[in-house]
């Protein structure tokens, strides 16, 4: 339900912020009104300014111009500090999680119960139970997170986030890594922290989300703020219009012709725990595995790419080839391809530029005697960021200063400019674990555009996301993850969110 009364004074106001890169305007002019009680949605496309004005707001970068007021008082935000001294807290999209310390001191990362310098682990975990108790999380939290799922981590970030008990949280993107059910959880907590006058600015590219959680929603497009009004008087057909100054065509993918040969097999085997007793791919079909987050679905990708654990047992068929692929060149030689989940830890290399991370999947076919041939691989990265529209200042700029949802662009690119100049003899096992996390609408419809026309010529594409309407939206067949085992596959007549919830829970 959206709030109908609001305060007068906002709680928090920002006037005129601008900011560039190197010349490079990145917001201008932008205002923003954020009252208690309210959750305001920000989105725009990728490279649309979001991420670049939460994090002034949140004191991580400085604006050029403008001014920020709280509760009417004009405040200096030069630091991360300043902003948690304005009662400002935010959970990036990017999990600032450490894998060494548990959940219970990864909650408590900096406000730890200290006596004579010490840290007391006993008040420690007791105030951890509390949040979690709080927010109806079940999460052991004396294990080490980097024993912990995705998902998981994502909620301790936002736990994290609120154990200071600020007036006005920021969330980036705070569900791309969770199923459905956390995804409730999270918004039934937010309900009852709004009540409390909790103020928060909302960053999602699902308008779902929006529409069904948010009481305010303004559009950025360009660095500029273009729409700002309550959502309940707009509709979600004008929010898209004005993100990305078209409308945008996103109609389901429905398989027209007979699929050609399995060209992956798996029988009686066991991945990381997972039972399989069956799951096949045919050229030219996408097949989705749906199931709860940490459920075995990447451990499977990963392990089809060679960079997962080695299956026990069973017939295997990869690509046309029997056996799993025991290393990742050996998965490449085979024309097998994943676009891992963790972009920046598993698909990318942070560091290197837009140009240089496209090439990483193709070194081999641009060398010649161990050195890289300048031309090809400008002709190869200029034709991939055309053709998926990656937006970036020059191909020279590096992968980290991208959006969430350019560099997911990047990590789909490197494995496309491989299978243009890789073999010919077997078209490409497309392997995608959560292949859109946080890509705006305007570039999801793109790249599902690219997944239907990659079926249509041949290749075969196997898909795991915590997403269900996309699995709906882009799969031919669907294999249900439920007690550690891959069980019921439903065709397309049998699809429905309700069914796959039921067949996975």
């Amino acid at each position: 339900m959206h709030a109908t009364v609001a305060p007068a004074e906002p709680r928090l106001s920002a006037r005129g912020i601008g900011k560039s890169f190197h010349g490079h305007p990145a917001l201008i002019d932008v205002d923003l009104d954020l009252r208690g009680g309210e959750m305001l949605a920000v989105v725009g496309a990728n490279g649309a300014g979001k991420s670049t004005l939460i994090k002034i707001i949140c004191g991580a970068l400085r604006s050029d111009r403008g001014e920020i007021r709280i509760d009417g008082r004009p405040v200096t935000i030069q630091s991360v500090g300043d902003a948690h001294a304005a009662g400002i807290a935010v959970a990036h999209q990017q999990i600032a999680i450490i894998p060494c310390l548990t959940a219970a001191e990864n909650i408590m990362l900096g406000r730890e119960p200290l006596r004579a310098g010490f840290i007391r682990n006993g008040p420690l975990y007791a105030e951890a139970r509390r949040i979690a108790s709080r927010f109806g999380i079940d999460i052991a939290l004396d294990r080490e997170c980097g024993e912990l799922g995705l998902g998981e981590n994502k909620i301790l970030d936002i736990l994290k986030a609120l154990v200071s008990e600020p007036a006005i949280l920021i969330l980036d993107e705070p569900t791309a890594s969770l199923t459905l059910n956390e995804s409730r959880k999270l918004f039934a907590f937010l309900r009852d922290l709004k009540a409390q006058g909790l103020a928060i600015i909302f960053i999602s590219h699902h308008l779902n989300e929006i529409f069904e959680q948010c009481d305010h929603v303004v559009v950025l497009k360009d660095g500029r703020k273009v729409h700002d009004g309550p959502v309940a008087q707009t509709t979600p057909e004008e929010i898209v219009h004005r993100m990305v100054g078209r409308a945008i065509e996103d109609t389901d993918w429905s398989s027209s012709k007979v699929h050609g040969k399995v060209t992956l097999r798996l029988e009686d085997t066991t991945i990381a725990g997972l039972r399989v007793p069956e799951l096949t791919v045919h050229a030219g079909e996408v097949v989705g595995i749906a199931g709860v987050l940490g459920g075995g679905q990447t451990e499977v990708l990963e392990t089809l790419a060679g960079d997962g654990p080695r299956p026990v047992g069973g017939d295997i068929l990869v690509n046309g080839e029997p056996g799993c692929p025991r290393t990742v060149p050996d998965a490449i030689a085979r024309g097998v391809y994943l676009v891992a989940d963790e972009r920046l830890k598993k698909a990318l290399f942070p560091g290197l530029s837009v140009e240089e991370n496209l090439l990483t999947g193709s070194l081999a076919e641009k060398s010649r005697f161990g050195f890289m041939q300048a031309g090809g691989i400008a002709a190869a990265a200029q034709e991939a960021t055309r053709r998926l529209a990656i937006k970036c200042r020059s191909r020279g700029q590096d992968i980290l200063q991208l959006s969430g949802g350019n560099q997911q662009k990047v990590a789909f690119g490197r494995w496309l400019i491989r299978m243009d100049n890789g073999s010919r003899k077997a078209r490409p096992l497309l392997l995608l674990d959560n292949p859109t996390e946080g890509v705006d609408v305007g570039s999801k419809a793109e790249l599902y555009g690219l997944i239907r026309d990659l079926a249509r010529g041949g290749a075969s594409i196997l898909i795991a996301s915590a997403e269900f309407p996309e699995m709906l939206k882009l799969c031919d067949r669907i294999y249900c993850v439920a007690d550690k085992s891959i069980g019921t596959c439903l065709d397309r007549a049998d699809f429905s969110e309700e069914r796959l919830l039921l067949e996975v829970n």
